[in-house]
């Protein structure tokens, strides 16, 4: 019987950065691997190059928010996400985390850590089996980076993984880099997680760099891979006996893409690669106790301690605490990356709000934070929750209309796109069609009214041009995508009135009607302000297509007959 896991050989986690060498130069690399939160909650640029790129490699989805582990319910609207993105571009497999990322509705977007009881092992056996049935296919997990024990865990991290690979029937993926690391961080013995763990059951392999901060280490994958850890991925190659799906990970100050090609020629020759004997041997083992607390409280207690403003050692029992990393140290490790991981989501969406507050949207972004929790799978809708905190908070007016136009921007990246209307189409249009035509505008497109000069100020801050003052000035501006690229157009009020009237579906005709006062207040010549409008349109590719009057009665004639 094959294998539902195919071996496609080498691979490298797929980098917008990358895109263009990739395009360009189609490298020697046999699959890529997308992170499929990326490219679920968006119809813009991702969805586009990912296309372009899967017409030459076959592609990998690895997920971070299936959150198999929760005591929630299973996200239905993920789930259903998660299969039209499989449907849309034939991964050759797919994968998450032995993780849960949140629980009672609300997501802390990190890969946290499940006590290692039988309770949990029975029902993320029953998770694994519905995902597995809903998704109609098996699914493989990957071992995770822990920086926390629970002092209830009463069985061996690598024996609960073996025990939920053989009983749920999913793959594993062995993150090589994570063995290391959560055996550093408890002091467990390598070659003994090693042992435990079934080989061949073994999908993929990923391979990655780390941190090092003396009392433990951190999953970065934003350096080379270690020595140690390719020591590691030699000594597993070499219990396994059989080729293994292998690549690397490398997600943070992301280098030059021949950098990455290097480390993974690195992977496909482990005999070259240094001998195990210097690999550490770390001797302590968890120690087994009763498990006297339900599954739900534990992770309902992990939780508010990392979203809580400040730890309360006190409260801190049911970590396990370590000579060389305390129970407060191990929650801190996630309290402090959860902060972070929002913060820079945010402050990369609103730069030049950013600029324009300096150390005062820091402070309203930590605000929020503390205040209102995270619940959408995708990150970057944290941005919609900030977005409407900063509103109520902020009385600065300019600071609002900066905060409104950035947030514009952002949803404008990821909304759907239609075609633009191309100057051959209206060619044949006489001038009475040309009135009773529809043209709509393009679907990523807004218009959008401020009160101040924001659009002047925006362009001076990205071309690092001298600022303008603050100015409560009425502007009208269009926001639109094309080609992939946010762009923005001061429009007239006049202007602005026939394109809101456009989106609405109203014939040429009737949106003039809509807009004849504002359009006559700038020019008598109504039907020359007209003609400029259409240029402008055109030039800049507003317009997705027309309705035409003749072609509508044409198709019903034909039905008819």
């Amino acid at each position: 019987m094959s294998s539902p896991f195919p071996y496609l050989g080498y691979g490298l986690g797929l980098c917008p950065v990358h895109y263009p060498y990739i395009l360009n130069e189609k490298p020697d690399v046999d699959w890529f691997e997308i992170i499929s939160e990326n490219f679920m909650d968006t119809d813009g640029r991702p969805r586009r190059n990912l296309d372009k790129i899967r017409a030459h490699y076959p592609i990998v989805m690895h997920g971070v928010s299936l959150s198999i582990g929760t005591t929630d319910p299973l996200n239905s609207g993920y789930l259903r996400d998660l299969k039209q993105l499989i449907r849309a571009i034939e991964p050759a497999w797919i994968s998450d985390h032995l993780c849960w990322t949140g629980v009672a509705h609300r997501n802390v977007h990190d890969l946290l850590p499940v006590p290692y009881t039988q309770e949990a092992l029975s029902h993320i056996i029953d998770r694994i089996d519905q995902v597995q049935t809903f998704l109609g296919q098996p699914i493989a997990l990957e071992n995770p980076s822990t920086y926390l024990e629970f002092a209830d865990s009463e069985m061996h991290e690598a024996d609960f993984i073996a025990e939920m690979v053989r009983a749920s029937g999913c793959g594993l993926l062995l993150d090589v880099n994570n063995v290391y690391v959560t055996c550093f961080n408890h002091r467990l013995n390598l070659e003994d997680y090693i042992d435990r763990l079934p080989l061949d059951r073994v999908v993929q392999i990923h391979l990655a760099g780390h941190r090092n901060n003396g009392s433990h280490i951190i999953d970065t994958h934003d350096d080379h891979v270690t020595e140690e850890v390719w020591q590691l991925y030699r000594n597993i190659l070499e219990r396994s006996k059989t080729p293994i799906n292998t690549m690397i990970e490398w997600d943070d100050r992301i280098p030059e893409f021949p950098v990455l090609l290097t480390e993974l020629e690195k992977a496909k020759a482990p005999e070259t690669l240094p001998t195990i004997d210097a690999l550490p041997n770390w001797t302590n083992s968890p120690i087994p106790v009763p498990n006297n607390t339900r599954l739900s409280d534990q992770q309902i207690k992990l939780q508010d301690a990392i979203s809580a403003p400040t730890l309360n050692n006190a409260t801190l029992t049911w970590v396990r605490p370590k000579p060389h990393l305390s129970a407060d140290a191990q929650i801190g490790i996630y309290h402090h990356a959860y902060r972070a991981r929002l913060q820079a989501v945010i402050a990369e969406d609103y730069p030049i709000t950013h600029q324009y507050l300096g150390d005062a949207f820091l402070h309203l972004l930590d605000q929020c934070i503390a205040e209102v929790p995270a619940q959408h799978y995708n990150i970057a809708r944290y941005r919609d929750v900030f977005h409407a905190y900063a509103l109520e908070k902020l009385n600065d007016g300019f600071a609002r209309d900066l905060l409104e136009l950035e947030t514009c921007i952002a949803h404008i990246a990821d909304a759907p796109e239609t075609p633009a209307l191309q100057p051959e189409a209206l060619q044949t249009l006489n001038a009475e069609s040309v009135m009773e035509s529809q043209y709509l505008p393009r679907a990523a497109l807004r218009i959008m009214r401020f009160a101040h000069n924001i659009h002047a100020y925006y362009d001076a801050v990205v071309h690092q041009k001298s600022q303008p003052r603050c100015e409560a000035t009425p502007l009208w501006l269009a926001v639109f995508r094309d080609d992939d690229a946010v762009w923005r157009l001061p429009l007239s009020r006049g202007e602005a009135r026939l394109l809101i009237a456009l989106q609405k579906e109203k014939t040429l005709s009737q949106a003039i009607d809509l807009a004849h006062t504002d359009m006559l207040a700038e020019n008598e010549d109504v039907a020359a302000l007209l003609h400029h409008y259409l240029q402008r349109w055109m030039q800049h590719r507003l317009l997705s297509h027309t309705h035409l009057p003749q072609a509508q009665s044409l198709e019903r004639n034909m039905q008819c007959a």
